[in-house]
This record gives structure tokens, C-alpha cells and sequence, in this order.
């Protein structure tokens, strides 16, 4: 099973910050009686589809994302890494909606203002290491990179204070700042050590989207990055 960790970013910053234009902010839960062995849950959104995991309980317990269970948002499932038992109460709260605004792709060209702002998940390069001799695994530092895009004239209200433009950029940046230095435990065991490079950067304005941008540079680590198993 191929695990994208911008994938994980994208879920992590979801989950961690708030949409000026609250998009994708309806929550439900569907509830599950475990088969034996039982490892895969389809998630069944009443309309939409899967934006975000916020919590998973198996038998009133709480499971921890990355390590007792991963996210396939492909095809709308939960998958824990152990089979449960037969007949184990399975409690799935998540975010589901029609549109999101936090990706791990760039934004197309033609999208309209009202996507906007837009968050975008992607990676610079990545450097590995063999921990030990040819059996042992290989942890892999990412270097992540986040885009944010916010046009002009689109004034949110944030609190009691007025945001847009690279303003509304600048503040969403230094929350995507806190909330790793916050909860970055949120994505361990699948990412850890957290490492910012630099301070979120001024960038020119892009014509492309009309639009100002800030970028967010950070570095994280992991085993097996990309793989289940």
C-alpha cells in the first residue's frame, strides 16, 4: 500500500487549521461491528466525499492516527494495521464535503475565486539513510514545501480582526508554523522532528492566479516513507 506523506500534511493541516470560508466543515460519524479479523472500513459521507479523520474508537477507545491505523482517501477507507475481533464497536468521526481547500496538488489554472484561499502540499527533495547494515530500514527526510494563495479583494474576518491578501497569507503561513510546533504529534509515527527552514517567505505576486502567495519550507523524517507494512 503506497502512503503519500503529503497526503499526511494535507490531513495534519486539515485537521489543525481553520478554512476562512469554512469549507468542507461538516462532520459526521459512522459506526461499525467489526468481523473477525476485520481490518478495512468504508466511510460512507452523506454527500461528498472524505475530506478528513478526526478521531477512531474501537470499543470506546481512542486510536491513534499513523500508528494504529492509516487513511485511504482514495477509495474512503480506515485500515488498521492489526485485524480486529469479532464483534468490536467501531466509531469513525470525520469531515466530509464537496469542495476542500487544502491540497497535494497545484492549483489548476482555471479555477474560480471562490477556491481561494488554497493551500498546496508539495515536496522540494528528499534524503535517506540505511539505519544499520543491508536489513536494516531506511529513514528518509522530506523536504516539504506549502504554498498558500489568497486573492486581494477577498476580506475574511478572523476573531475580530480583518484579513486579506498577503496579509490573510501571512497569518495562515505562521498558523501552519504553530500548529507543527503544537501537535506535531498528530503524524508521529508516520513523520517526526519537525524542522523549520526559514520563516514563510515573501513571494511576487503570482499573475498566474492573481493572487499573493507566501511559502512555508520545513523539513520531517520517517521509516519506510511512502510504504505500508
Amino acid at each position: 500500500m503506497f502512503l503519500n506523506p503529503k497526503g499526511i500534511i494535507v490531513d495534519f493541516l486539515l485537521n489543525r487549521l481553520t478554512d476562512p470560508r469554512a469549507r468542507a466543515d461538516d462532520s459526521t460519524t459512522d459506526s461499525f461491528t467489526a468481523t473477525a479479523s476485520q481490518a478495512s472500513f468504508t466511510l460512507t459521507p452523506p454527500s461528498g466525499t472524505l475530506t478528513s479523520v478526526t478521531s477512531v474508537t474501537v470499543n470506546a477507545v481512542t486510536k491513534v492516527k499513523w500508528r494504529d491505523y492509516y487513511i485511504d482517501s482514495k477509495n474512503q477507507k480506515i485500515i488498521f494495521f492489526t485485524g480486529l475481533s469479532l464483534n468490536d464497536a467501531v466509531v469513525v468521526t470525520y469531515v466530509y464535503g464537496t469542495t476542500s481547500w487544502i491540497y497535494p496538488d497545484k492549483p489548476a489554472v482555471t479555477i474560480g475565486a471562490a477556491s481561494f484561499p488554497r493551500i498546496r502540499v508539495g515536496v522540494i527533495s528528499s534524503i535517506g539513510k540505511r539505519l544499520g547494515n543491508f536489513e536494516a530500514p531506511v529513514e528518509g527526510s522530506i523536504h516539504f514545501q506549502v504554498d498558500i494563495w489568497c486573492k486581494e479583494k477577498q476580506i475574511f474576518t478572523i476573531g475580530t480582526t480583518k484579513y486579506a491578501g498577503e496579509d490573510l497569507a501571512e497569518y495562515l503561513a505562521y498558523q501552519v508554523i504553530q500548529a507543527f510546533e503544537d501537535y506535531e504529534d498528530d503524524i508521529y509515527p508516520a513523520l517526526y522532528g519537525y524542522t523549520p527552514v526559514g520563516l514563510p517567505k515573501d513571494m511576487p505576486f503570482d499573475v498566474t492566479y492573481q493572487s499573493h502567495r507566501k511559502t512555508i519550507e520545513f523539513i520531517l523524517s520517517g521509516i519506510k516513507i511512502g510504504r505500508i507494512s
